[in-house]
């Protein structure tokens, strides 16, 4: 996949959150669904299926992301 010049300076940081995030704006949709389950979000992003859930449930916390069922997330956008 492709990626843009500011992700790759924000991943110099060799942050396992910044790429799960990355990760679900490259792959949602045009309405902002995520269509992905966290354990393939894991293998997807090289990380822990934990690493993915505390990325979850922080964006839940903050009302960035809401689940819509199971393999399908919300996202909103920043204002």
């Amino acid at each position: 996949m492709h990626t843009t010049q500011i992700e790759q300076y924000l991943k110099l940081a060799d942050s396992k959150s910044l790429d799960v995030l990355f990760f679900l704006l490259r792959i949602r949709d045009k309405h902002d669904v995520v269509h992905a389950t966290l354990e393939n979000i894991a293998v997807e992003c090289k990380v822990t299926k934990v690493t993915v859930n505390r990325v979850f449930q922080r964006l839940y916390k903050e009302g960035f992301l809401t689940k819509v069922c199971n393999g399908q997330y919300q996202l909103y956008k920043i204002n």
